[in-house]
């Protein structure tokens, strides 16, 4: 079940993901929040975004010098320290060069205050990750999210400052190569917007001043307003006092395009990929805890499934199978027993770190080369499964460095009447039907045997903030 949460100035909204888009499924201020959102989690498992939708969130883009990758993370930590020495959640994106940067990289600085509405919502998520009720892996925002939806957007400038409308005010947003650059709201203080026109405009002027002071922009862009078809007559009063061309886009034309810009934003939360995100160590501590446990998992799956496969070969009697079996069985116990006595003391001490030596063992284990990722193994298995008058004789798979693909290569041997040929077909078809890599097939028709090649995607697995 997904739903995305949504932190803002009054409190917490709930928005369960559908078919058909999202809905609003509660809202809970800060009065008794805690025992609210601990009820509503008790409930069932769930998936989350957490989004950060706050006026205070702030942006600035630093130039610094071309340095090795550790200089450079201590001048991101410098530069974070002084534009945002009270901010409790940070983030650093790299962005492309511009004309303007010269031989200097651009990095994109990104904060939100310290905040105890923020905290409070992240120590309940924290516990309840903890315990295995729910899954949150970031702390994004709708800044973030709308950048991720505005890459996609090619009809649209690479170069733009993107106004949106909503209950609490109006968003600025730069774009310089469709990347995020700035991001402000301008609250509203009116009744309606009519009323708060004026308030709009002055603000409009100072920040193109601004920007234009910072090179961030150069002459006079275009600016996209991104509304209600509706609201148009009104907002062109925006236009008088500027040089730059307004072009009016109606927001009901992209998919997920609602009443307001967080619409959107909701919708993109359900697309591929990672938007940006903020550091935040009470998540980054749940997932470490969720991998380990997915580790311990995927490092038993895979020797059983390597102990299955070799029994397959049939060069194995069945009192060494049962004896493999049971030391199997045993190593998955003592695992087990692990898991539930790290998960204790992580519960009953939240500020306790997990064993180092421990995720080394799980990371050591996982990367043993004599065990493929469980992805593989599980694909090779589903492919056989299919095809029963296939063997297993070998497998063997290579990772490259820095990437998330492996070559695996699959040597079987026929038991049936199937001609090699149709064999080989067949398996390739049942491949291609589960995966959108080709397969190569050679045919060794002395022994009836086939080599067959191909190159596998593993799921991208973040764990770095």
């Amino acid at each position: 079940m997904e739903h995305s949460l949504v932190i803002h100035s009054q409190g917490l909204d709930i928005w369960r993901h559908t078919a058909g888009g999202v809905e609003r499924e509660s809202k809970i201020t800060t009065d008794d929040a805690r025992t609210k959102l601990q009820n509503w989690l008790a409930v069932a498992r769930r998936r989350i975004t957490l989004i950060a939708d706050l006026a205070e969130e702030r942006h600035a883009v630093e130039r610094l010098p071309n340095t090795s990758r550790a200089d450079r993370l201590q001048l991101i930590e410098r530069k974070l320290a002084q534009r945002f020495p009270d901010a409790g959640f940070t983030s650093a994106t790299p962005l492309p060069p511009g004309p303007e940067d010269g031989l200097n990289k651009p990095v994109l600085l990104s904060a939100i205050p310290r905040s105890s509405s923020i905290s409070l919502w992240l120590d309940v998520l924290s516990e309840a990750g903890l315990k295995g009720q729910t899954n949150a892996p970031h702390l994004t925002s709708v800044p973030f999210l709308i950048e991720h939806w505005y890459c996609r957007q090619r009809e649209l400038p690479p170069q733009c400052l993107l106004l949106t409308l909503g209950a609490g005010g109006m968003r600025q947003i730069l774009f310089r190569q469709r990347r995020l650059a700035f991001s402000r709201v301008i609250t509203a203080k009116a009744a309606t917007l009519a009323e708060d026109l004026p308030v709009y405009r002055d603000e409009l002027t100072q920040t193109l001043a601004w920007l234009s002071s910072q090179r961030l922009i150069e002459g006079s862009p275009p600016i996209l307003v991104l509304a209600a078809e509706t609201d148009f007559p009104l907002l062109r009063e925006l236009a008088p006092s500027l040089s730059s061309v307004m072009e009016f886009i109606d927001i009901a034309r992209y998919s997920g395009g609602g009443a307001d810009v967080l619409s959107l934003a909701l919708r993109e939360a359900r697309q591929g990929g990672t938007p940006g995100h903020y550091n935040c160590h009470a998540l980054r501590r749940v997932r470490r805890l969720s991998a380990a446990r997915h580790a311990a998992l995927a490092v038993t799956l895979a020797a059983l499934t390597a102990g299955l496969a070799t029994a397959t070969t049939g060069f194995i009697d069945i009192n060494h199978l049962r004896q493999e079996a049971n030391q199997l069985t045993a190593e998955r116990q003592k695992l087990q027993n692990e898991l539930e006595k790290l998960n204790a003391e992580a519960t009953s001490e939240p500020g306790a770190d997990l064993p180092d030596d421990w995720f080394n063992e799980v990371e050591r284990l996982i990367h043993d080369p004599r065990i493929a990722p469980v992805d593989i193994l599980q694909a090779v298995a589903s492919l056989l499964d299919k095809a029963p008058w296939a063997r297993l004789e070998s497998l063997t798979w290579n990772a490259s460095d820095g990437t998330q693909s492996s070559d695996i290569e699959l040597e079987i041997s026929l038991n049936g009447n199937e001609p090699p040929q149709t064999a080989a077909d067949k398996l390739v078809s049942l491949w291609q039907q589960q995966h959108a890599s080709p397969m190569r097939v050679h045919i060794d028709s002395d022994m009836e045997r086939l080599r067959l090649e191909t190159t596998f995607s593993l799921p991208t697995r973040e764990d770095a903030p």
